[in-house]
C-alpha cells in the first residue's frame, strides 16, 4: 500500500513539473555533454508544439536540440533546427564555453550564412517583382490620327497595325489606280482630251480601253471607300507602346532583362604523368585527379 502511494505521489510530482522546469533539466544535461539525454527533453518542449512562452528560450532550446542532433550523429536534421532558432532570434550565437567542438559551430556558421543569402535573395526577388509592378504603371502612348483612316492605299490600316490588310489595299488600290491613269493618259496623248474623230479602225479598241479605264477607276474609289471603313471600324485614338527607358527612373531601369543566373564553376582536373619503377621494369604512369 506504501508502495502504491509513493508511486502515486511521484507520478504527480511529473505531471507537475511546468515547460521552464523540464527547459532547466535539459540545459543541465546539455552543458554537460549528456547530448543523447539532452535530446529528446528539448525535443518534448519544441514539437509537436512549442511549450516555451518566451521566444529567448525558444530559441536557445532549437540551438540545443540542433547540437544534440549533430553530435549524435544527425546533421541533417541539426541544420533544420539551427534554422527554426535563427528564425526565432537571427542574432543568436554558439557559447563557445559551452560546445567545444569546432564542427558543430561550423555546420551552425554554414546555416546562418545559406540562411542569410537565401533572406537576401528573396528579398532582391521581391523587390524586382514591386518594382515591375510600378514600371507597368508607366504607360507610355503614341497618338494616332483619324484624318489618316480615309488616305488610300491602306495608310489607316498601316496606322491601326494592320499590316496585312494595308499591303492588300495598297497593292489592289495601286493596280487598279495604276491602270485608269494608265489608259486614261494613253487614250488623251493618242486622240486628245475631247477628241469627237476618233478612226473607224480603232473605234472598236478605243471604246474598250474607256470601259477598263472606267471599271479600273471605279474599283479603285470602291477600294478606297471599303479601305477608309475599315480603318475607322478599328481606329484607336492612341494606343500603348514600349517606354524608352531612358524616360524611365533609375531604379526601373533594365527589369526586363531576364536575371543573370550564376553557374557554378566546374571542378578543376589535371592530368599527372609520373615515372613508375618496378623490381624488374621502368616506365610511365598516368593519372587524372579532380
Amino acid at each position: 500500500m506504501r508502495a502504491a502511494l509513493i508511486a502515486i505521489l511521484l507520478c504527480c510530482s511529473v505531471a507537475r513539473a511546468t515547460p521552464r522546469e523540464d527547459f532547466d533539466q535539459a540545459k543541465q544535461a546539455y552543458r554537460s555533454g549528456q547530448y543523447t539525454r539532452a535530446l529528446p527533453l528539448f525535443n518534448a518542449l519544441l514539437y509537436p508544439e512549442k511549450k516555451l512562452a518566451d521566444s529567448t528560450e525558444t530559441a536557445e532550446a532549437y540551438l540545443a536540440l540542433g547540437i544534440c542532433r549533430y553530435e549524435t550523429g544527425d546533421t541533417p536534421g541539426a541544420k533544420r533546427e539551427f534554422e527554426q532558432a535563427l528564425l526565432v532570434n537571427s542574432n543568436i550565437r554558439i557559447d563557445p564555453m559551452i560546445v567545444t567542438d569546432t564542427s558543430a559551430v561550423d555546420v551552425f556558421n554554414e546555416t546562418r550564412l545559406t540562411m542569410q543569402d537565401r533572406i537576401r535573395m528573396d528579398a532582391e526577388r521581391r523587390r524586382r517583382e514591386e518594382l515591375l509592378k510600378i514600371r507597368e504603371s508607366y504607360i507610355g502612348v503614341a497618338p494616332h490620327s483619324f484624318a489618316l483612316n480615309f488616305v488610300p492605299f491602306g495608310v489607316g490600316q498601316y496606322q491601326n497595325g494592320d499590316i496585312g490588310k494595308g499591303a492588300f489595299f495598297t497593292a489592289a488600290e495601286g493596280a487598279t489606280f495604276i491602270t485608269s491613269f494608265g489608259v486614261f493618259s494613253y487614250l488623251v496623248s493618242t486622240y486628245g482630251l475631247r477628241s469627237t474623230r476618233v478612226p473607224l479602225k480603232d473605234a472598236e479598241t478605243v471604246r474598250r480601253l474607256q470601259q477598263l479605264e472606267i471599271g479600273t477607276g471605279v474599283a479603285f474609289y470602291g477600294l478606297w471607300v471599303l479601305g477608309a471603313i475599315d480603318a475607322y471600324l478599328h481606329y484607336q485614338p492612341q494606343v500603348r507602346v514600349e517606354l524608352d527607358e531612358s524616360a524611365l527612373p533609375p531604379q526601373l531601369r533594365g527589369l526586363m532583362k531576364p536575371e543573370k543566373t550564376i553557374k557554378p564553376k566546374p571542378p578543376k582536373t589535371s592530368l599527372h604523368l609520373a615515372p613508375m619503377l618496378t623490381p624488374d621494369s621502368v616506365g610511365l604512369g598516368l593519372s587524372w585527379e579532380n
